[in-house]
């Protein structure tokens, strides 16, 4: 196991990804030349990705921080983020041992055809799996936790891929992120929910902004007028000052930078996969299967409503940790990978960020309260590893360890009750036999209910590599 974490520690995504998208082409039968092709244009693109969130983030996080202090939030809990949750759930023994075991199962349940999603492709996002699986260990000493998290998550990523892999352009790809999937179904109903009531007549999109704005509704200018406006809020105090105003312009630019560099980026990582995507199509026509390679969420960040969506929710989380009763937690390292946690709904709102980030808030609650009940255990295991509790905070929490489905499945396994635990399995055993017997049907239907007006994504038109 100690070998597995070295790898995993050695070689990130932008080498583990090429590797797996090579074999894959080889075992496809595709050309030795566009399997290397693939291979490289895949790191290339993950290198990208990298880059733009590696310096966006150092921009963003000052002007969260000020948000959060001019908010005046004095509760017990402070949100650590995902960087620091991944740490704790891959420096636990019993964490180690899940990797080993989760990977060979994966690739046990791809192979039986179990799953259409080859999810070991994204490896490193297993460490919410990890997390979870942990915490249970740690409580009840039972090991199933993270074997029936990732059945549910794989079911979710195969019943969301072909929205995700049509809205961002990224043919064969699809999330699996525990932390993120774990929300499709709330998703999904919300999604159904809001277009029976009419939200998507208010579709505003970069697309319809574009329309009616003219050059303002670019999705560059929007990126600069979204950060300008981030910058004002972050900075209300102390507008009279020089650096204020720096930071300020620092931050439009950079947001403008972003929804600019992104798409031609994702353009580079979505023709590594055209081979892949080529030898597929031949393949159903022979009767073969449809599947689809798990990819980091950081494929979707930069997309322009998605980007909006993810810095629009701020000020909203904010308010929700003031407001809601019952909530016992800071967000503060969420705050800026909102983009993330957006993916999803925008993807199923087909780019209209109002209905996505109405989405967003009604989720964003539930994990308030989710992330308040499964603290102190989170903090348990984070002194346990040796983390250090922030100054002025009795306990910690990552928002990776607060979705609500993971949650709620822990909860019930919590109580030891054979009935409730049970009743868990079979309600995974009736979704997962309902979406066999009825793909296509359900995949319509999803599709029926994504208002079909954007028409620019992140990874369209990209490059022959043939």
């Amino acid at each position: 196991m100690e070998i597995l974490q070295k790898i995993m520690n050695t070689f990130g995504a932008s080498i583990f990804v090429p590797v797996v998208i090579f074999i894959i082409c080889l075992v496809m039968r595709i050309s030795l030349k566009k399997a290397i092709n693939s291979a490289i244009l895949a790191g290339v693109g993950l290198v990208g990705f990298s880059m733009i969130t590696d310096y966006f983030t150092p921009v963003i996080s000052p002007v969260v921080d000020k948000m959060v202090k001019i908010a005046h939030l004095n509760l017990p809990v402070l949100d650590i983020g995902w960087q620091a949750t991944a740490v704790i759930a891959y420096s636990t023994k019993i964490g180690m041992v899940f990797i080993g075991l989760l990977l060979v199962f994966q690739i046990f349940l791809f192979a039986i055809r179990w799953t259409n999603v080859f999810m070991p492709s994204d490896l490193w996002n297993n460490y919410s799996l990890i997390l979870w699986g942990s915490e249970l260990f740690l409580l009840t000493k039972n090991m199933w936790l993270a074997s029936m998290l990732m059945l549910v998550c794989l079911l979710y990523a195969e019943v969301i891929a072909k929205r995700w892999s049509t809205y961002y352009g990224y043919p064969q790809c699809t999330l699996t992120a525990p932390h993120q999937v774990g929300n499709v179904p709330y998703a999904l109903a919300m999604n159904w929910l809001f277009s029976k009531i009419g939200v998507d007549k208010i579709n505003i999109n970069p697309e319809t902004i574009q329309k009616k704005l003219g050059f303002l509704g670019d999705p560059m200018l929007i990126g600069f007028i979204v950060g300008f406006g981030l910058g004002i809020i972050g900075n209300i105090t102390t507008l009279s000052t020089i650096a204020s105003w720096g930071q300020i312009l620092t931050t439009a630019i950079t947001t403008s930078a972003v929804m600019a560099i992104f798409p031609k980026i994702g353009s580079l990582f979505a023709s590594s996969f055209s081979s892949i995507t080529a030898a597929s199509q031949k393949s159903m026509q022979k009767g073969g299967r449809e599947w689809y390679v798990a990819v980091n969420d950081a494929l979707g960040y930069g997309e322009a409503a998605t980007l909006t969506t993810g810095i629009l929710m701020i000020p909203f989380a904010l308010i929700l940790a003031f407001i809601l009763p019952g909530n016992i937690i800071v967000p503060v390292m969420c705050l800026t990978g909102f983009a993330y946690d957006s993916e999803i709904n925008i993807a199923l709102a087909d780019g209209n960020i109002f209905k996505a980030l109405l989405m967003d808030i009604c989720i964003f609650a539930g994990q308030l309260y989710i992330g308040s009940y499964f603290a102190p255990a989170f903090t348990r295991i984070a002194r346990e590893v040796g983390v250090q509790m922030p100054k002025g905070s009795l306990m910690v929490i990552g928002f990776v360890a607060a979705n609500i489905t993971m949650g709620l499945i822990t909860i019930a396994f919590l109580t030891q009750n054979p009935i409730i635990i049970g009743a868990v399995v079979i309600l995974y055993l009736v979704q997962f036999l309902y979406y066999k017997k009825n793909k296509n049907k359900v995949t319509d239907t999803i599709e029926k209910y994504s208002d079909y007006t954007a028409i620019r994504k992140v990874g369209t038109n990209t490059p022959d590599i043939s």
